[in-house]
């Protein structure tokens, strides 16, 4: 239960305020089955956790995937592979951030790269109204370890229950509960907005 007043309401990127697709970008690299992508998989996944955290440059991130798929794309084609993973802006996302935004303090807490950052400020013009960005690459650390949440809250200066966060990922949530922060599972725009009503939000 949302028991003390919020002060600022942090909102996840993906799948909250921007639709992501992960399959899109094996897709855009002509890989049309699982098992065509399956020899590259385990370290693509690895070395997007360094780029998502932050140890690893944007430039260092490309030409390390050059390297992982055997030299086989250029630079251009993996890097609009990968920005392609970032798709349309969730729908109704647009005005619950610009009303909350226009009566308290908002900031993304999300979970991404550089490059996926990027993409989505070209996309969701909802990024604009955000107050402040708390991103795991510039944190150097990534939900749901506890000093992500750490670092919001003492950035913010404020007591962790004044903190709302908004994600789609439940363990995410729970881990920001842990932290002392309220929190909202975020399933669809419709059940957010009965959620934020309920708290004098909207």
């Amino acid at each position: 239960m949302l028991v003390k007043r919020i002060k600022t309401v942090l909102f996840d990127l993906g799948n909250v305020l921007v639709h992501i697709d992960p399959d899109a970008f094996w897709r855009n690299l002509g890989f049309t089955r699982p098992e065509e992508a399956s020899p590259f998989a385990e370290s693509y996944a690895s070395w997007i956790r360094q780029y998502e955290t932050g140890y690893i440059a944007g430039t260092d991130f490309l030409n390390g995937l050059c390297n992982i798929f055997n030299k086989r794309f250029t630079i251009g084609r993996l890097e609009a592979a990968f920005s392609g993973i970032i798709q349309e802006p969730v729908a109704g996302m647009n005005e619950i951030v610009r009303r909350i935004s226009s009566t308290n303090q908002t900031a993304l807490a999300s979970n991404t790269s550089e490059i996926h950052y990027n993409a989505s400020r070209m996309k969701c013009e909802t990024l604009m109204l955000l107050h402040k960005s708390y991103l795991s690459y510039q944190l150097h650390s990534m939900k749901p370890a506890g000093d992500f949440y750490e670092a919001i809250i003492r950035d913010r200066g404020a007591a962790p229950a004044e903190l709302l966060f908004i994600d789609d990922n439940a363990e995410n949530v729970n881990a920001a509960k842990r932290a002392g922060m309220q929190g909202i599972h975020f399933k669809n725009t419709g059940l957010l907005k009965i959620a934020l009503h309920s708290i004098n939000l909207l």
